[in-house]
């Protein structure tokens, strides 16, 4: 049974703790990471395809315009039955008249390239194209610097007059407009399209933090299990999280459950052998003295290797329950006050105890008292005549400890000396009463629970013992 209690103990602790140090992170940052990225390229997609169909609208918009007042030029021109330098018309355009209006007109010959007539904007300038368009009659369209460098967008195509005269006829109108419309429109997509974004960051993180509060809630009913305050997570959860609540009930159930069996086991295991052994004490002690006196020391033996291993089985076991909690204050006080009864009739001995009382060791108590106990009555044995009981809290969040630190004025212990003793079974002097297995027991027991038990010099020349525990701390 101590090989399946143990190991048992040991892998489950293991687990647990390596689980945590290798955690995936917050699940929250998680959600809030992929709806801050999902969100951001969606924004961006948006913006850019607005952007990109508001562009092209604008610019078909604006060459619609050219093709009309280019369309309406070239019916004023192959109307006119002057000659083109007489073709002044009004294409129902104000900004032809203006000078550097950005929007211009002029006419050329096919065949010398010259200007033959232009629009009052260009106020006695042209346009400076360097080619002409071809005889194919299709209009092509330019984009170029005009006057003050201005951008501009065109349209030209080649006519033919009735009287055989070729022209190339160009309507010019300014593109800075249409940049200008674009980036504005760009500047409202982007301060929209933000603002719509921080309202869905917003909508996120309220979703996230009310959609996670089950989780939350099952790891605060987790907590109070461990703390005692409750027996179970039981209550009322979403369908997602039903079931997990339900697992974890039962397999706080049936830790309970295992460990309570373990115990009766360890118990009859107990009561099993302690009859044999009082049968072969007393045939020991009927029979010839050497031989009783052989069998006598040997049933002792038998006792305190029973007595030991059956302790690592019973600890093995409780290290398991869920929950156990254990104020310490209390119990390292009560059991001064045993130990200056006991230790105090036959010498002056004073026992100081400073202890916070908001400590509580994550365990039972049965093994905070055989811990404190055996170091108490070991520091008493050799203390001249004083013993001190301190505890320090230390860490903090889920790795909470406290270090009970107990020093006495005895002989001390030299170092190789401290090693010996925490050995099973050791005793440096057996004039003093105890089986060797107390210190033992407590550095085996402060292991199992992911404590330590160290040896020191103590200032007042004596044996310093550091137990280090995991403790939490009462709310108030």
């Amino acid at each position: 049974m101590l090989e399946r209690l143990h190991p048992r103990s040991w892998s489950l602790r293991r687990s647990t703790s390596e689980g945590r140090a290798k955690g995936q992170g917050s699940l929250s940052l998680r959600l809030a990471i992929i709806a801050a990225a999902g969100t951001t390229v969606a924004l961006l997609l948006a913006a850019i395809l607005f952007i990109s169909l508001f562009r092209d609208s604008l610019q078909r918009s604006f060459d619609f315009r050219l093709v009309a007042l280019h369309k309406a030029l070239v019916g004023a021109v192959v109307a006119s039955g002057e000659g083109p330098n007489e073709t002044q018309v009004a294409l129902g355009e104000p900004r032809f008249s203006l000078p550097q209006s950005g929007w211009y007109w002029q006419i050329r010959d096919m065949e010398t390239g010259a200007v033959l007539t232009a629009s009052p904007s260009l106020f006695g300038d042209h346009l400076a194209v360097d080619d002409l368009p071809d005889p194919d009659g299709r209009p092509r369209r330019l984009s170029f610097d005009g006057p003050g460098g201005r951008g501009l967008r065109a349209v030209e195509r080649q006519i033919t007059k009735p009287d055989g005269k070729r022209l190339a006829v160009l309507v010019a109108g300014d593109a800075r407009g249409v940049a200008r419309d674009i980036s504005r429109f760009t500047t409202i997509v982007a301060i929209t399209l933000g603002i719509f974004g921080l309202l869905l960051a917003i909508g996120a993180a309220v979703l996230i933090r009310f959609g996670l509060r089950p989780l939350r809630d099952v790891r605060a009913a987790l907590q109070e299990v461990r703390r005692g305050e409750r027996v179970s997570l039981g209550g009322q959860w979403p369908d997602e999280i039903a079931p997990l609540a339900e697992d974890l009930d039962a397999l706080i159930l049936s830790n309970r459950e295992i460990v309570e069996r373990a115990r009766r086991h360890v118990g009859n295991l107990a009561h099993a052998l302690k009859t044999p052994l009082a049968i072969l004490q007393n045939e020991a002690e009927a029979g010839e003295r050497e031989l009783a006196e052989r069998v006598g020391r040997q049933v002792e033996v038998m006792r305190g290797q029973i007595g030991h291993h059956l302790d690592r089985a019973r600890i093995a076991a409780q290290t398991n329950v869920i929950g156990a909690m254990t104020p310490v204050a209390p119990v390292v006080e009560a059991l001064a006050r045993v130990m200056q009864k006991v230790h105090g009739r036959d010498r002056p001995l004073e026992i100081s105890v400073h202890c916070p009382a908001t400590l509580v060791f994550r365990g039972e108590k049965q093994d905070l008292e055989e811990m404190v106990g055996n170091l108490l009555d070991n520091a008493c044995k050799w203390a001249g005549s004083e013993v001190t009981l301190s505890c320090l809290p230390a860490g903090d969040g889920n790795a909470r400890r406290a270090r009970l630190i107990i020093t006495d004025d005895g002989p001390g212990l030299a170092p190789d000396e401290r090693k010996k003793v925490l050995a099973r079974g050791m005793r440096l002097d057996e004039t003093k009463p105890g089986s060797g297995l107390g210190l033992s027991i407590v550095d085996e027991l402060a292991r199992i629970y992911g404590g330590a038990l160290t040896l020191e010099a103590a200032p007042e020349g004596g044996l310093k013992a550091v137990l280090d525990l995991p403790v939490a701390e009462k709310n108030g």
